[in-house]
């Protein structure tokens, strides 16, 4: 962990697949934004002051029970990423769903939540 980021943090795992998918549909400054903090992220972790609640059910229609997010970047930038909460060997661990834009402006462009919706979905 960084001397920037004090307190706990928690492991992450990324599905490599998943990410390249994300970052293909992003902006170039998306992509220059996420990247790096996705790779400070497996490094160190995700500091738990960093992570907030996702809404169980959101206006947008999306369901994200037990889920957490961040802003990227910190504190409160246009991109985000979505996280499920699980473990291995015991230990807690934050699995990636989605990263993408947070609220885009384009009604076609689906935002991170409604993407981690459907890939949350998708593994029940």
């Amino acid at each position: 962990m960084s001397a920037q980021s004090p307190g706990l943090a928690f492991p992450v795992h990324v599905d490599e697949r998943e990410l390249a998918e994300d970052l293909a549909h992003a902006s170039e400054a998306g992509r220059a934004a996420i990247e790096p903090m996705i790779q400070r992220l497996k490094a160190d972790g995700v500091p738990k002051e960093w992570l907030s609640k996702c809404d169980a059910e959101a206006r947008d229609g999306t369901r994200l029970p037990g889920c957490v997010k961040l802003y990227i970047p910190q504190p409160a930038g246009q991109w985000g990423a979505v996280f499920l909460g699980g473990s291995v060997d015991g230990k807690p661990k934050l699995f990636v769903l989605a990263v993408g834009k947070r609220h885009p402006e384009a009604p076609w462009q689906p935002s991170v939540y409604e993407i981690a919706h459907r890939r949350l979905q998708a593994r029940r």
